[in-house]
């Protein structure tokens, strides 16, 4: 009896390590987050990348809004809205994970 109930936490314990694993090992680079970061908070008004002087000015301008917290297992993503940071999504397994759906900018 002991000796399957020590089984099933030995599976359990093994299969989350293995997941952290992955998930250290798969964390997206910044410049990625970045564009889609972004892409996320300005939505329709981001230029497209048919016009690149355009697109590198945008980017330039907004990307030093974004701020990224590295931490072991994945990437919290902030965006400076004015006078306070944001949370506004984390990233992990090569992917950004938003908790917005969009933003209102105001034009």
């Amino acid at each position: 009896m002991r000796t399957k109930r020590s089984r099933t936490w030995i599976i359990i314990i093994s299969a989350i390590c293995i997941i952290l694993v992955i998930a250290y090992f798969t964390k997206p680079d910044n410049k990625s987050i970045i564009i889609a970061s972004v892409t996320r908070v300005w939505g329709d008004i981001t230029p497209s990348v048919n016009k690149p002087m355009y697109y590198e000015q945008f980017m330039d301008l907004n990307s030093k809004s974004v701020h990224i917290d590295d931490w072991i297992f994945l990437k919290r993503i902030k965006y400076q809205m004015g006078d306070f940071n944001k949370t506004i999504g984390i990233a992990a397994f090569k992917r950004e994970f938003f908790f917005y759906s969009s933003f209102k900018v105001k034009k």
